[in-house]
């Protein structure tokens, strides 16, 4: 196969293919009328309702194409061109999380604002019953002044085998640059469910922004197996170190959502983004988390417990 760069298709003019988010590669084309840029992915063959795993995909895009947020890439309607089917994505100018993990720990200030934009962005996701299910450092792009989009809604069920591949990517002739990747991204952030094969939920998608959350206050990717099988076991098993004890200076409040976000069991973790959106936006006040927003009892103290929490033996 030739080389779509600098070649009309549909509507569109290629401009450069790269690779972007989790969804595999990405060709940036002009509209030529419009003269705006986009992403287009490019599908072999017209996408079809008759097939069961191609209507499922179809669902996911119209329902995406409703999102608005100012932290959600857009999705537009798919268009058709001779044997190929155009997704148009709204062209997002921003570097890739996992550049800003690769770079060191983030300050805490820097990680709220990710987590407050990206927060909102699946709230709104959420409400119309949208799961990410692949949500990363490498799909939450940080564009001019901090500011965070979410790419790649919808994109999840996208038929693999229909991609459209490119042999020449052009990568440096168009200023394009692979951003800094761990090994087996696209697994690396998954729910312990989903690792068990279960279908991804809205706290699958907290799980995972817990992840990229961790890893930017840490400076360091969390889930690195050396194959597919130990990274699962990582997920599923693995006991991670209070933040405090890996990045000083992070308070109790920060260990408390982390915690929360990262539990094994769905159950345990923020029951929504909105509730997550409760405490983040107390701590973007200057207040200190006492308890999490959706942990509205606690268990009464025995006396032995009320005596270690009085000499401060147990943490807040």
């Amino acid at each position: 196969m030739t080389s779509l760069i600098g070649r009309n298709v549909g509507s569109y003019r290629v401009l450069a293919t790269t690779q972007l988010g989790e969804s595999g590669l990405v060709h940036k084309a002009l509209h030529i009328a419009k003269r705006q840029t986009y992403a287009l992915k490019l599908l072999h063959g017209t996408l079809t309702v008759e097939s069961p795993l191609q209507r499922q995909f179809l669902d996911k895009l119209r329902v995406a194409e409703t999102l608005d947020d100012p932290h959600i890439g857009r999705t537009y309607p798919v268009e058709i061109s001779d044997d190929l089917s155009i997704i148009p994505l709204e062209f997002v100018y921003g570097r890739n999380l996992s550049e800003k993990v690769a770079e060191g720990a983030s300050t805490t200030d820097f990680v709220l604002r990710v987590a407050l934009q990206t927060a909102e962005a699946l709230q709104c996701a959420h409400a119309k019953n949208v799961i990410h299910a692949r949500l990363t450092s490498n799909n939450l792009l940080l564009c001019t002044d901090d500011h965070v989009k979410v790419i790649d809604f919808g994109l999840d069920a996208i038929p693999e085998e229909t991609l459209v591949s490119d042999p020449f990517t052009g990568l440096s002739e168009t200023g394009f640059s692979m951003p800094p990747r761990p090994p087996l991204s696209r697994f690396a952030y998954q729910a312990p469910e989903q690792v068990r094969g279960e279908p991804a939920s809205k706290r699958s998608d907290l799980f995972s922004l817990g992840v990229v959350l961790y890893e930017l206050l840490a400076g360091e990717f969390l889930f690195e197996g050396t194959d597919r099988a130990e990274l699962f076991r990582q997920i599923e098993s693995r006991d991670l170190p209070k933040i405090s004890d890996v990045h000083p200076g992070v308070g109790t409040s920060w260990t408390k959502i982390l915690r929360a976000l990262l539990e094994k069991k769905p159950v345990d973790r923020y029951p929504s983004a909105q509730a997550l959106l409760d405490d983040l936006r107390k701590l973007n006040y200057g207040l200190k988390l006492d308890r999490l927003s959706f942990q509205t009892t606690q268990p009464p103290l025995s006396r032995r417990s009320f005596f270690r929490r009085f000499l401060g033996e147990i943490e807040e």
